[in-house]
């Protein structure tokens, strides 16, 4: 969740200076400054099941995978907090920015759905190493997944049902829906229950 400044018209190295003085997390997308809130547990629950899966599935390699507190810079100067950010290679324990992304996923809700869908989707797809767009809806049970063509479009795969697998082709990576949304509950499920029951 976010809620958003004043637009402040500042160099990337002015607003990145400005951001670590800050108490709390802001993202800048088209010249906007937005605060970063806090979320449900339901998005907590996303998040890290979707960052305990990808740990998981990538420990042996040279992919790792982060969640909230790292910041993503995309050529424009846009900066953002994914939800979950995959990168590769060497990268130093002290670093804070994740100069090349190669999965970024968004856990959508009431307050970012709309930017999440749209000014952050289009700022993200400038940069040149993402493989793949992760939005994953918390009170649908529906994940979307969107990945660069070869002629510089983006092509979108929608899953709705919890038996569908989410393919990272990049990283050589599935997930099963039901492992997304493990504890998580759906209208018409019981509270508490595991996805597998909610469908």
């Amino acid at each position: 969740m976010a809620t958003a400044l004043n637009a402040r018209h500042q160099t990337l190295e002015e607003f990145l200076a400005w951001e670590r003085e800050q108490p709390q997390r802001h993202e800048r997308v088209s010249g906007v400054i937005r605060m970063m809130t806090g979320g449900t547990i339901d998005h907590n629950r996303i998040t890290l099941n979707v960052a305990d899966a990808l740990r998981q599935r990538l420990r042996d390699g040279n992919c790792e995978a982060f969640v909230n507190d790292m910041k993503v810079v995309t050529p424009a100067g846009d900066v953002m907090y994914p939800d979950v950010v995959v990168a590769c290679g060497d990268i130093p324990g002290k670093a804070t920015v994740l100069d090349a992304p190669v999965v970024i996923v968004e856990v959508l809700s009431e307050s970012t759905a709309e930017r999440d869908h749209g000014r952050k989707r289009w700022a993200y797809q400038t940069i040149p190493s993402l493989r793949h767009y992760v939005l994953v809806d918390q009170d649908e049970g529906g994940v979307e997944v969107t990945s660069p063509n070869a002629d510089g479009t983006w092509r979108s795969v929608i899953l709705r049902d919890l038996g569908d697998r989410l393919e990272l082709t990049a990283l050589k990576v599935e997930i099963g829906l039901e492992e997304v949304f493990a504890r998580v509950a759906f209208p018409g499920s019981t509270a508490g229950s595991g996805a597998a029951d909610a469908s």
